[in-house]
């Protein structure tokens, strides 16, 4: 599956994973957005009375997912391949990409490069319904 930073000329951003108006995840996910905006990290994370722990995680890996996703969308034009020619936590650090599947040595590959094969890993992930089911019995 191709991601969305892969035509990087669009600049639009429009998250991939959603979570279906009216049903119980997504009640879950406004639960988790009305307390995180409470200021209280504890009852922010806390697992709802009553809901499925599995459940409540996959709502907020999702919404992390989509979070990240507008934020990256958001400096794209300011890290390209020439500005950011390799993925680095500042000198001392660079990461190299394996997925372990398609790429199984890592390679060197820049910035956006990198956050690309990521970004396309984690929503295969996220779409892939023995990991993360979209209907919950």
């Amino acid at each position: 599956m191709s991601f969305l930073f892969s035509s990087r000329s669009s600049k639009t951003f429009k998250p991939k994973k959603n979570i279906p108006e009216g049903s119980h995840q997504y009640e879950l996910l406004k639960h988790a957005e009305a307390t995180l905006g409470s200021g209280n990290l504890r009852q922010a994370v806390m697992l709802p009375e009553g809901e499925d722990l599995n459940e409540w995680i996959a709502v907020n890996t999702v919404d992390f997912f989509n979070q990240i996703n507008m934020l990256y969308g958001t400096i794209t034009e300011f890290c390209t391949e020439a500005s950011c020619p390799v993925m680095s936590a500042g000198p001392r650090y660079e990461y190299h990409w394996a997925d372990g599947a398609n790429i199984k040595k890592p390679i060197k590959c820049s910035a956006p490069k990198y956050i690309d094969y990521l970004m396309t890993w984690v929503q295969d992930q996220l779409d892939d319904e023995t990991l993360f089911p979209s209907k919950i019995a």
